[in-house]
């Protein structure tokens, strides 16, 4: 998903290794400073309300360190917005995704040290099998998540900085930039909520999610491509 929004880019202004050192140091970052966040006000349940806390929370940890690169790049256009976005969400997304799946091995290495006290042994394909839904999964949904989530963040902040003039972080309190920045976090909320219980069994929510997000990233394009064409 990351490397469509890299072909999407027609402005060729950002090279491979430049998605690739975003993808990991963004990636890295925006989850520490969402950690960080997480210890300011913890979220220990994910009723309606907390799903908001973790949309907000996290939507927010993510779109800071795209402004960072959008600041350090300066490069004011909605396309390379939403590259730098794709990448800082896609790291945030394969190292949150890494995480899930050693929990499965963590709980495994736990019972086993028990089991072995007690001369017993545990089958280890059920963990293998955990790991691998957890990552095929996740895998199935990305683009529908943090990439595309965060490549809207990109967007919006690339739209306020354009009518301003400027990247500095006034744009986190202008109104252009807020009327979109709401739109991946109430998607985060709606996908993290009870909600995403109905219809679980064919994962409803998620995949009723992943298509809404895409015509929100569709329209983007879309503006990006004219703003293209208006400049040639």
């Amino acid at each position: 998903t990351m490397i469509l929004f890299l072909e999407v880019n027609v402005w060729r202004n950002i090279s491979m290794y430049e998605v690739i050192r975003i993808f990991l140091v963004g990636g890295c970052a925006s989850l520490v400073t969402t950690l960080f966040l997480f210890s300011i006000y913890s979220v220990d349940e994910l009723d309606f309300f907390g799903a908001i806390m973790v949309g907000l929370i996290e939507e927010i940890g993510k779109m800071v360190i795209v402004y960072v690169f959008l600041r350090r790049l300066g490069k004011l256009s909605i396309l390379t917005g939403m590259l730098v976005g794709a990448s800082v969400g896609a790291g945030f997304a394969a190292f949150e995704s890494a995480g899930y799946a050693l929990q499965p091995l963590m709980q495994f290495l736990q019972y086993s040290g028990y089991a072995a006290a007690y001369g017993q042994q545990i089958d280890g394909d059920q963990m293998l099998d955990a790991i691998n839904n957890t990552i095929f999964l996740r895998g199935f949904l990305a683009p529908g998540g943090h990439v595309a989530w965060a490549a809207i963040s990109g967007a919006a902040l690339v739209i306020a900085a354009k009518m301003r003039g400027e990247i500095s972080t006034n744009l986190f309190f202008d109104s252009k930039f807020l009327r979109l920045f709401i739109i991946p976090i109430v998607l985060h909320a709606l996908w993290d909520s009870p909600l995403s219980a109905i219809g679980a069994d064919i994962f409803l929510v998620p995949v009723l999610l992943v298509v809404f997000v895409w015509i929100i990233v569709l329209i983007l394009v879309n503006m990006g491509l004219s703003e293209v064409s208006n400049q040639k």
